[in-house]
């Protein structure tokens, strides 16, 4: 069997209550006139602030550049800087994951590897450097010396644990994202990579959950190497691909549960589930004012079960909440007819029945891809108690239609008093790349994913994953940019110089044990 045609049989049909229906469209092109990737990639220019906008009365400078995928950012007590490069993103699962610690002297060394991309986050607290990486939470203890606090969390899947808060009460929180889009394993998880690696695998509830008994219908992609495999697959949500729903229609809840605040000790002891409902909850910080808020991204066009028009969202979270996953879409159910895709049927529920279900603090554009989160301590730098927020920007055509102009690509101020969120730093338009490669091609920032303020409250720094593109093929083909991840300082104009000194550079794959500025 021709391997595109195959590929293109299993992407274009997915069947429901027995009747057919297109799966991935339009987050997929049309087979009969796949699009190409281009010839040659595009080129990626250096890192150059000029090429960045932000407020009157700030400027911005490229601290750190050639990084491959970094994803975080935390100071130790000495004011010391440690970053996480990922390690996996879509597009590239072999890049190295590892965290770099730069002195103020300008010193780079690699201080942990060989962990489990992606790394998420990283936290510095009580001495110690917190990691949040693919199904672990760990501690440094020492150069090279990694111990796993938290294991076989339910991260296998399109999603992870995610962003490290400590709370009021001196545990640590932290988000755990779901496994699928909407809540069935299907063939986009395939086309993700994860399906194949782990069959098994599939959404976990926090608490007992009643199902309506609806199965999905989809051809099956395992029958690509299995030539015994059944060539249709039925599937409930919250089971493994190929299983039908429970007798009793009851899933039952877990503490290693998917779409959840989870929070423990700082040993790693006394793990609970502190709210639910969620869906891709990454950014997770505590503000001034004794409230967890939280970024959570919304539902793709995508899958058994395809969600049109879902914003992400901005919640504050209270103990013991619901967050409407895998049935409403910031407190709005997905039978309403926004949500509707524009070639598959309506959305029903899954859930046979809903706990009250929680409202968000603020809507953001659909895909604006939202990630970490952290609040002004006020002083040189002002905005004291704002809150400033990453936006890594849209996947499409992987994760439906684009938007006009496209979301995100930015860092975001929210003023939790007013709701009132303006650009603070992004891409000058005149420095954008040429059409489809804007956030790729460009010398401003491109996908930030990590903020955080320096310990003096001088300067916040932002961390830019770097250029990533999603090729418009036949089947979406993601392409990240290895060597281009930056990070970005912003402070207020004569408030002094913070360390680290600028210029500071890592080469892809270098080892680094002296100084790593660019030769």
């Amino acid at each position: 069997m021709n391997l595109k045609i195959c590929l293109w049989g299993l992407v274009a049909l997915s069947c429901t209550a027995g009747s057919c229906k297109s799966l991935f469209q339009p987050a997929v092109p049309g087979p009969e006139a796949p699009k190409r990737a281009p010839s040659e990639p595009p080129r990626i220019p250096d890192p150059d602030a000029e090429a960045a906008e932000v407020p009157s009365g700030y400027r911005v400078e490229a601290v750190v550049t050639d990084l491959t995928y970094p994803s975080s950012i935390d100071f130790d007590d000495e004011g010391n800087m440690f970053v996480a490069e990922a390690g996996h993103v879509y597009g590239d699962g072999a890049a190295p994951a590892r965290i770099l610690r730069f002195s103020s002297a300008g010193d780079v060394h690699v201080v942990a590897e060989q962990l489990q991309g992606p790394v998420t986050d990283i936290l510095w607290h009580d001495g110690k450097l917190f990691i949040s990486h693919k199904g672990k939470i760990s501690v440094l203890r020492g150069e090279g010396k990694v111990e796993d606090l938290v294991t076989h969390l339910p991260s296998l899947g399109d999603h992870h644990n995610n962003q490290l808060a400590l709370g009021p009460d001196a545990k640590i929180y932290f988000g755990q994202g779901v496994a699928t889009n909407s809540g069935v394993v299907g063939i986009d998880n395939f086309l993700f990579l994860w399906l194949a690696k782990y069959p098994d695998f599939h959404d976990k509830p926090a608490k007992d959950v009643r199902l309506r008994g609806e199965t999905f219908t989809t051809i099956n992609p395992t029958m690509l190497g299995d030539a015994k495999a059944t060539k249709l697959a039925r599937t409930a949500a919250f089971s493994p691909f190929g299983a039908g729903d429970p007798k009793d229609n009851v899933v039952r809840g877990t503490v290693k549960a998917n779409g959840t605040i989870l929070r423990m000790n700082p040993d790693g002891s006394a793990l609970g589930v502190y709210a639910w409902g969620l869906r891709n909850p990454f950014g997770v910080a505590w503000g001034p004012d004794g409230k967890l808020y939280v970024s959570d991204n919304g539902y793709d066009e995508r899958g058994t079960r395809p969600i049109a028009n879902a914003p992400d969202f901005l919640w504050v979270v209270r103990k013991g909440g619901w967050y409407g996953f895998p049935d409403f879409v910031g407190g709005v159910p997905v039978t309403d007819k926004r949500f509707k895709p524009k070639h598959d049927a309506q959305p029903t529920f899954l859930m046979a029945e809903h706990p009250p279900v929680e409202r968000p603090f603020l809507a953001r554009p659909v895909h604006a891809a939202l990630t970490k989160l952290d609040f002004s301590p006020g002083g040189p730098f002002g905005f004291k108690g704002h809150l400033f927020m990453g936006e890594l920007g849209e996947m499409t055509p992987v994760t439906g239609q684009a938007g006009n102009p496209p979301a995100g690509f930015q860092v975001v101020r929210i003023d939790p008093k007013t709701g009132e969120t303006p650009t603070f730093f992004k891409a000058k338009a005149q420095a954008l790349g040429p059409q489809g490669f804007e956030y790729v091609a460009t010398a401003g920032p491109k996908r930030p994913v990590d903020v955080r303020f320096s310990p003096d409250g001088k300067a916040l720094y932002v961390v830019d994953l770097g250029a990533y593109a999603t090729l418009e093929t036949a089947v979406p083909l993601p392409a990240p940019f290895e060597g281009t991840g930056v990070v970005w300082r912003i402070v207020k104009e004569r408030t002094g110089d913070v360390s680290p000194p600028a210029g500071l550079s890592v080469k892809p794959g270098a080892t680094l044990n002296g100084n790593g500025r660019r030769q």
